[in-house]
């Protein structure tokens, strides 16, 4: 029995970030979703390094604060923020464990709407409130305190359910 061929697609390294974004939104646009991995820490503790994430494709009445979403930003990348600000055509994302709001977008660049996020065998529930950013003190800490930050990211790798408690 002949054994399938392996196919590798090679990417130059300036061209991976436009690939990435234009196989998302080829695979929002003709499935409706999309499904990531979450890496970084800007949405902690809502959103944990390692999380599967689902996206359904957006529409421009999905622009509403508290949502979270999949954007193209201006460097054809994507973030996954949660809305904290619509003005007009304008959206304005901010990542829940970050001090400034993002750079304003144009609603067209919506690629997603967070539908369902996994954490290991657990499915869950999406948070749509615009007020759910961390509390005060520990937002502080994390704005503040690089340390804090970088403590926050290895408690939610090592002992995910710790977080879960605290936010």
């Amino acid at each position: 029995m002949p054994q399938p061929q392996e196919r590798v697609l090679t990417v130059c390294p300036e061209r991976q970030a436009d690939l990435r974004l234009a196989l998302a939104r080829q695979a929002l646009q003709t499935a409706g979703h999309l499904r990531i991995r979450a890496f970084g820490s800007s949405m902690l503790p809502t959103i944990l390094p390692g999380d599967l994430l689902t996206f359904r494709a957006a529409t421009l009445a999905d622009a509403l604060p508290g949502h979270i979403v999949l954007t193209a930003t201006d460097d054809n990348a994507w973030r996954v923020h949660r809305i904290a600000a619509v003005d007009g055509d304008w959206v304005v994302t901010r990542g829940d464990a970050l001090r400034h709001r993002d750079p304003p977008l144009p609603r067209a660049s919506l690629l997603g709407v967070l539908e369902a996020q996994q954490r290991g065998e657990r499915i869950l529930a999406i948070d749509r409130s615009p007020n759910r950013l961390l509390p005060s003190t520990t937002r502080w800490l994390l704005h503040h305190l690089p340390l804090a930050h970088r403590l926050a990211r290895i408690t939610a790798r090592r002992w995910p359910r710790l977080i879960e408690l605290a936010a």
